[in-house]
């Protein structure tokens, strides 16, 4: 039963407020039936509003998935920018990897239901396109981020910085879900130290060149003065 607020809101707002709380309800039913056991009727029976309610935001359920998951990389990015705000890249990883690792910060309801729709738009053109935007999105920031750093630095990256958070997405997807499987045998952990020996000692203040010793001009050395061939002087006379 919904609960009638009396603070009047301007259309826009009113609308942006059902959207928030149609995507908060989808993100409880999505996760508790998965995104193929779900329905929009699901949706909106625990959002509190109607079916049209739903389509008048959203062109489908997986159009509700995908700003889900685009709500999700705008507070991963948040989160992200926090931990790496005055610091170096290294330390920034080093931050990141203690908030994110460990079991209890393992969303397992969100890995699983970003998994069964990675499958699901492996076979829909369309939402493996859109689903394909959103991790480009995510890669885009966090490889501005990493090419700020080793520029701030005065270095570049040892590999395109691009590739370093398509390294980093793949780790953080992969030991994510090994985890799920293996808990006890996988730790999320193991992301942080790939990434340390990836990046190496990571993005370090360019050292000035030591300016070349200008060259001492050598006074040559006057060569000997030719020896002076002797004249042999006249022959005495022999005595008689």
């Amino acid at each position: 039963m919904r609960v009638t607020v009396s603070v009047r809101l301007g259309r826009k707002e009113a609308r942006e407020r059902t959207r928030q709380e149609l995507l908060a309800a989808a993100a409880r039913v999505f996760a508790a039936k998965g995104f193929a056991g779900a329905s929009v009727d699901d949706v909106a029976e625990a959002a509190g509003y109607t079916k049209g309610a739903v389509y008048s935001n959203f062109a489908s359920k997986t159009d509700l998935m995908l700003a889900l998951i685009e709500d999700r990389i705008r507070r991963q990015s948040e989160v992200i920018e926090d931990a790496f705000n005055g610091v170096t890249l290294e330390e920034g990883f080093r931050d990141l990897g203690a908030r994110t690792s460990g079991p209890a910060a393992l969303d397992r309801e969100w890995m699983m239901l970003v998994g069964e729709f990675m499958l699901y738009a492996m076979r829909d053109e369309r939402a493996r396109v859109a689903l394909a935007a959103e991790y480009e999105r995510a890669r885009g920031l966090s490889a501005a981020l990493i090419a700020s750093k080793y520029l701030a630095a005065g270095t570049t990256p040892p590999i395109p910085a691009r590739d370093i958070a398509i390294i980093i997405e793949s780790l953080g997807i992969g030991l994510g879900f090994q985890a799920l499987i293996d808990p006890t045998g996988v730790s999320t952990d193991l992301e942080a130290v790939a990434v340390e020996r990836i990046l190496g000692p990571g993005p370090q203040p360019a050292t000035p060149a030591t300016p070349a010793t200008p060259a001492v001009p050598t006074v040559p050395e006057r060569p000997p003065k030719p020896a002076r061939p002797k004249v042999p002087g006249p022959k005495k006379p022999k005595g008689r």
